[in-house]
């Protein structure tokens, strides 16, 4: 299993190394070392996409704040979609570009919540029932908060992208034993695909959902780490392209670039993250979570006018 995954490693780094030694040879402005007079061959564009701009026009982003809904759907490997399009992963991600700051926010799949158009129901039925317009309204109305984008995507595309990016680096103080899904040692590794699956689906957490969503969050983190890192090599244009076509998103190419070059420029990844908060309750025989509006008030405000989660929403 270790030899298996080592050779899985390596391949993944020669692919890394291959994409970024092709892109060099797309943008080299002397001309692949001053060659004039060598002849030329045809540039092939990158294989599957269109000609990526690796490096956009130059020119602001007409934004310097934005909020993006993050789903994760409840469906994929080899599980029929039909019937399994909740949204079991609902976070906002708020940007604040002049402050070089990120703030998550997770919403608890079971939040008891008014779908508009549908009544009352777990938050995560909104995807089910309208597709990502109606989960985004529904995040809007429990938030106060305007989403300016979305992505969504389900277990198998989520574990492709961990394996594209080459991993996600993490430290557990405890390992993740989970009967269903399988099981993960404490330490310092590098997640693949496959694993970083378990860690964010896992139930078996001791507090339950809300430990949970923070896993996730700390999943995402250290993703947001390794992309700044990849952001600054030209290489991640591929990147993105590939990564964009297997999603669901209104986030357009060029301003994905564009986003992943601005954020490179951070001196560090400075995030912090948040839930929303509630208690656990019971609807009939379901239990839910109600979300306390106060409490929530109070945090989107900090979000949106700081960047900053108090300690006591963390």
């Amino acid at each position: 299993m270790r030899k298996r995954k080592r050779l899985r490693a390596a391949l993944l780094s020669l692919s890394l190394l291959a994409a970024a030694f092709c892109a060099f040879l797309l943008v080299d402005p002397w001309g692949w070392f001053l060659g004039e007079g060598r002849g030329t061959a045809l540039m092939e564009p990158f294989p599957g996409v269109a000609d990526p701009p690796l490096f956009p026009e130059t020119g602001a982003l007409p934004y310097r704040t934005l909020n993006v809904l993050i789903l994760g759907l409840d469906h994929g490997l080899g599980r029929p979609e039909q019937g399994n399009r909740r949204s079991d992963v609902m976070l906002v991600a708020h940007l604040d570009l002049d402050r070089q700051k990120v703030c998550l926010l997770s919403i608890p799949r079971d939040s008891y919540v008014e779908i508009p158009g549908h009544g009352k129901s777990k938050i995560n039925d909104a995807y089910a029932l309208g597709g990502a317009e109606l989960a985004r309204r529904t995040a809007e109305s429990v938030t106060g908060m305007e989403m300016d984008r979305h992505v969504a995507l389900d277990f198998d595309e989520f574990r492709w992208l961990v394996d594209l990016f080459g991993g996600i680096p993490i430290t557990l103080e405890k390992p993740i034993s989970d009967p269903k899904l399988g099981n993960i040692g404490a330490g310092s590794q590098v997640l693949d695909g496959d694993q970083a699956l378990i860690m964010a689906r896992s139930r078996n957490y001791a507090r339950g959902d809300l430990e949970r969503v923070r896993q996730q969050q700390r999943l995402l983190i250290q993703a947001l780490n390794q992309g700044k890192k990849m952001a600054a090599y030209p290489g991640a244009a591929w990147f993105l392209y590939v990564a964009l076509d297997s999603l669901d998103t209104d986030f357009t190419r060029d301003e994905l670039i564009r986003l992943a070059r601005e954020f490179a420029s951070f001196p560090v990844v400075d995030v912090q993250g948040g839930v929303a908060p509630g208690r656990t309750g019971a609807v009939g025989s379901a239990s839910v979570y109600f979300i306390d509006p106060v409490g929530m008030r109070e945090l989107v405000e900090s979000i949106e006018r700081y960047c900053a989660v108090p300690e006591k929403y963390r």
